[in-house]
Order: C-alpha cells, then sequence, then structure tokens
C-alpha cells in the first residue's frame, strides 16, 4: 500500500508543480490550469479520471489505473522508475483526490489521497468465503477513508510535506485475525524544475500481529531519497531502521537490530553502475532451546557497465508473451562487459548458545568480456566460461572451518583441497579464467 501511495504522490503532486509564482489569487488560478492540463494528459496516458467537482477554492476527482503500459510511460516521464509490472498489480485501482488552494505560506495547495477500490489483483485473488470476508472488511476501510495521504504545498512551489493516516486495524475470518498497525508516518521533500529533488519519510512504527501467535513490526524506520543526474537512475538513497522482530509464539523469534541500507545508481553515456551496503549491528534468533547471534554484518556490493536502454525493455517486458525480445534485450544488457563484485561480505562475531564461533568474510568479482557473441555461446554453451572472469576470496575462522569441515558434503573437498593458512584464518581462493577453474591454485 505504501508503495501504491508513493506511486501516486509522484503521479500527482508532482506532476502539478512545475511553476513558480505569488499571490495567492494568481497562484489558484494558475494551479487550477496546470491541473486540468495534468489530468488531459493523464487521460491520454492510460488514466480514467473520473466524477470530477470543483468550487473556486476546491477540487475532487477521482483516478482510475486502465492501462498499465501507457501508465508507465508517464511515471517515467515524471521521475519514477515503475516499470510496467509494478503497475499491472495496481490495474483497476481508483484513488479518490481532494485538492484545496489556500493562500497560507506553506499550504498553498493541500491534497488528500485515499485508495477506494482495490486492484483487481487483489480482488480476483479471494477465492473462498473467508478471502471474501477479509476483502469486504478492507473496503469497507477504505470507504471510511482509513488509508489516507495528506500533503501541503509550500507556497513557492519547492518544497511539500505531509503525513499517512495512523492505521489500527483488525481483519478477522471464521478462524483467525490479523491486526495491521501503522503509527507516525511523516514525510517532507524538494522538487527542482518539477521534478522530486529529495524525499525524506519517517515511520514510528509498522506491525501485523496474528490471533495465532505470529508477530512482525519494524521500529523507527527513516528513509531518504536525493535525485543526483537526469536520468531517473541518477539517485542515492538510504534506509535504516532502529529494530526489526519477527517471532511466532512458541517457535522462536528473530531480531535485528540498526539495520542500515545505502544505496547508490548512476547513468552515464548510457550504461549504468549501482552500488548497495547494508548493516546490521547485530541479529539475533531464538528458538527451540537455541540461540544464535551474529554482530557487525556487512554486505558492500556493485554493479557496473549494465546497458540502460536493454535494463529498460527488460523491466518492461514479458519474457512469456516475447520472448525473442526479452531474449535480444538480455544479451544487450550484457554486451558491454558487465561487471559485479561483492566488496565485502563479512559477519564479525558469531555466537551459538553462549560460544563464540568467531568471523566469516567473503570477496568476489564477476567480469563479462565485452562483445561477447551470444550467437557462438548458443551453438556452444562452453565459450561462456572463457567469456567470464571470475573470483572470490573465502576467509574462515578456524572454529567455523572445522564445523565446516565435519559435514560429509564438504568433508572431502577439503580433505583434497585444504585451506591455506592466513593470519590465524582459513583462506579459500576460487579463480575461474580462460575457462580454466581453480581453488588455492589446484585445477578443477
Amino acid at each position: 500500500m505504501k508503495k501504491m501511495i508513493a506511486g501516486i504522490l509522484a503521479v500527482i503532486a508532482i506532476a502539478l508543480i512545475y511553476f513558480y509564482t505569488a499571490g495567492s489569487g494568481k497562484l489558484n488560478k494558475e494551479l487550477k490550469h496546470q491541473l486540468d492540463t495534468e489530468l488531459s494528459a493523464m487521460q491520454q496516458n492510460g488514466f480514467v479520471v473520473e466524477t470530477r467537482s470543483s468550487t473556486p477554492k476546491k477540487e475532487h476527482f477521482v483516478i482510475d489505473f486502465d492501462d498499465p503500459k501507457k501508465m508507465a510511460a508517464y511515471f517515467k516521464r515524471v521521475g519514477s522508475k515503475a516499470t510496467v509490472q509494478d503497475i499491472e498489480a495496481l490495474k483497476g485501482l481508483k484513488m479518490g483526490v481532494d485538492i484545496t488552494y489556500q493562500p497560507d505560506l506553506y499550504s498553498a495547495l493541500s491534497m488528500d489521497l485515499y485508495p477506494l477500490t482495490l486492484p483487481d489483483s487483489v480482488r480476483n485473488a479471494a477465492e473462498d468465503d473467508e478471502d471474501k470476508k477479509v476483502l469486504a472488511q478492507i473496503e469497507k476501510m477504505l470507504a471510511q477513508k482509513k488509508v489516507l495521504m495528506h500533503i501541503d504545498i509550500r507556497k513557492d512551489l519547492s518544497a511539500f510535506k505531509g503525513y499517512f493516516k495512523d492505521i489500527h486495524e483488525t481483519l478477522r475470518d471464521d478462524s483467525d485475525s490479523v491486526t495491521l498497525s501503522m503509527k507516525g508516518a511523516t514525510f517532507e521533500g524538494t522538487l527542482k524544475k518539477g521534478a522530486l529533488s529529495t524525499l525524506n519519510q519517517k515511520i514510528v512504527l509498522l506491525g501485523m500481529e496474528s490471533s495465532d501467535g505470529i508477530k512482525a513490526v519494524a521500529d523507527k524506520t527513516v528513509t531518504t531519497y536525493t535525485s543526483t543526474g537526469p536520468s531517473p537512475y541518477d539517485m542515492d538513497a538510504n534506509y535504516t531502521v532502529a529494530k526489526i522482530t519477527v517471532a511466532q509464539k512458541g517457535q522462536g523469534e528473530l531480531t535485528l537490530n540498526d539495520l542500515g541500507i545505502n544505496t547508490s545508481e548512476k547513468e552515464q553515456q548510457g550504461l549504468l553502475s549501482s552500488s548497495v551496503i547494508a548493516t546490521i549491528a547485530k541479529s539475533t534468533m531464538q528458538g527451540q532451546g537455541q540461540t544464535v547471534s551474529m554482530e557487525q554484518v556487512v554486505f558492500d556490493a556493485s554493479t557496473d557497465n549494465l546497458d540502460a536502454k536493454a535494463l529498460e525493455i527488460l523491466q518492461n517486458s514479458d519474457p512469456e508473451k516475447n520472448k525473442a525480445a526479452f531474449n535480444t534485450a538480455l544479451k544487450q544488457l550484457l554486451s558491454k562487459g558487465v561487471k559485479m563484485t561483492v566488496n565485502r561480505f563479512a559477519v564479525g562475531k558469531i555466537v551459538e548458545n553462549g560460544n563464540n564461533l568467531g568471523n566469516i568474510e567473503v570477496k568476489a568479482s564477476l567480469q563479462v568480456a565485452p562483445g561477447i557473441d551470444f550467437a557462438q555461446v548458443k551453438q556452444n554453451p562452453m565459450l561462456l566460461l572463457g567469456a567470464i572472469d571470475a573470483t572470490t576470496t573465502l576467509s574462515l575462522s578456524e572454529t567455523i572451518a572445522s564445523m565446516i569441515a565435519q559435514d560429509p558434503r564438504t568433508m572431502m573437498v577439503m580433505m583434497l583441497i585444504p585451506p591455506k593458512e592466513e593470519k590465524g584464518k582459513k583462506v579459500y581462493n576460487l579463480i575461474l579464467k580462460g575457462g580454466k577453474f581453480t581453488i588455492n591454485g589446484v585445477p578443477l
């Protein structure tokens, strides 16, 4: 639901704010004119605008998601990377929009956005009586506007802020119930030349709890987004969650503390590069009399030289309906010498039932030769090995290496190719180059 509402924010709020002006009377006039222009454009791009009514200070209308392919192209023009598949899941959704024009400093334009109906994919999934009973409860929630986003637009049209209405609702069927909660969801952002420039969001609590003892809660979620260039791929984003808890009564519990994810993407000369760094201060799994914790978890990876046009085609094509076009785009995606790197995956400390097992670390890279001839590879798949260079370095504490060596599935390999000793660690170097594969220098 959050993703859906965020998409509507991109379509409506950003599309409305194209210009700078001052003075409340002129502001209302120009905003109304711009609204007419944008709604007309939306109707030509897969949206249906229904039941529109207006007064000098207020507007109301309903937007129906009708043609996913056209809509995906429209989302792209307003700076979103939504794909046809993303929008297809929302086909049949109807969103109510209430707009108020005001002379206030920060509320020249205020909007309430709320779903009126569920997408076709959700309604069609209700097969039995229990599903239909839950569906009816959700539809009642929507009719009461219990799922709603409010947004205020700054008078100079350079910034916005808003919130999501708190949710605490229980859905019931004949045997179970599920309580959904969202509290303290707020956001603010800035716009530049009609496009989203920055977006900051906070959610105090997001949770789900069922009557059969399943519980999932995320505390203090913060996300930030910054546009860094003209392409929709030019962006930096950061996500942090203070604590995530997933538990099932009588079975166990998983807790993640201080989760962080930093992502960055850039398009240059038609080629994409991206990076992600994810960290977890501590994760703890408890259940069946066992407790395992991992501390200082880090995943640092990057991808370079992806063909941007090919990626867009893949994201907006259906391989089942047009297999040839999909395969052509896939080949083009890899044709520029794609490189994928795991700069570091590490767990600083693993503790099992109070016993310190030590740490693990992995570094890896994979490079596909540019200009690879996929026609020849199709005739002789072994040629692909010669077009790929890959390296992996695996470093294990002595305790973890000993545990792995006791597994019959790995025992023989470790006997035939023993690990190297480096700074008190057990190390394996795996290399694929020129069609040849070696482990610690031993060819296979």
